[in-house]
């Protein structure tokens, strides 16, 4: 089964959490073939950036076997795209209720609950998630409790998580963002300056071209949500040291 092309199509790749996508189990033979094939066209509507058609495809899908994991995780991500917080957070649930080992979906659900601002709730999702010791992609999951675990004080948690995940991804640009946040937060401004240089020259975007990330982190501060707010000033305080 096509997975996202990158979570990026649904956050910068610079942004905090990572979503995870759907695995490849509806290529099973026992699977639907009507609902492989809507699910598949729902995969592919969402690497096109058509978030409202896959959504569609996805609820066919479902119209099929409303219990299918994939497919309401896939659909949840969609609900994502649009705010719809309720509508995703049923459908990760749904998901997870479809399979209790489910990691994709409980980091899904605890990107949902993030974003309420229900931290501790996001917190026990990311632990969740990484309890299947076949979870293909924990980092992401390291990654988002690294957040989350910031987001409440729990400093030197949230390092270790950044330090699990970056164990997993020495690529991903949002862990040593983070660390860079809970390092300046700690007090260690040299290491925090350190970690942000490493993750702009990893980032694809931003190809550790420093100004342009100052221009972004100010375009960021001044429309973003509180939290992005915060983040995004702190990260201009971060390049200046």
């Amino acid at each position: 089964m096509d997975k996202l092309k990158n979570a990026a199509v649904l956050l910068t790749v610079i942004s905090a959490m990572l979503f995870s996508c759907a695995t490849t189990q509806s290529d099973s033979p026992n699977k639907n073939k009507l609902l492989v094939s809507h699910y598949k066209m729902g995969m592919s509507k969402i690497n096109e950036q058509d978030f409202q058609g896959a959504q569609i495809e996805f609820k066919k899908a479902l119209e099929i076997d409303p219990n299918d994991k994939e497919s309401l995780n896939a659909l949840g991500l969609t609900c994502l795209h649009f705010q719809d917080l309720k509508g995703a957070t049923e459908a990760f649930k749904k998901a997870i209720h479809s399979d209790s080992s489910y990691s994709e979906a409980y980091n899904n659900l605890g990107i949902t609950y993030a974003k309420s601002g229900l931290w501790e709730e996001s917190i026990h999702c990311f632990k969740k998630a990484l309890e299947n010791q076949f979870y293909e992609k924990p980092d992401r999951a390291y990654n988002n409790l690294g957040y989350s675990l910031y987001r409440v004080g729990k400093l030197r948690e949230a390092l270790n998580a950044f330090n699990e995940s970056l164990m997993r991804n020495v690529k991903s640009s949002s862990s040593f963002v983070g660390m860079a946040l809970v390092l300046n937060a700690m007090g260690r401004y040299g290491e925090a300056s350190e970690k942000l240089m490493q993750a702009l020259a990893i980032d694809p975007y931003f190809k550790g071209d420093v100004a342009k990330a100052r221009e972004e982190f100010e375009k960021r501060r001044r429309s973003g949500n509180d939290y992005e707010r915060r983040d995004n000033s702190d990260l201009l305080e971060i390049l200046n040291y």
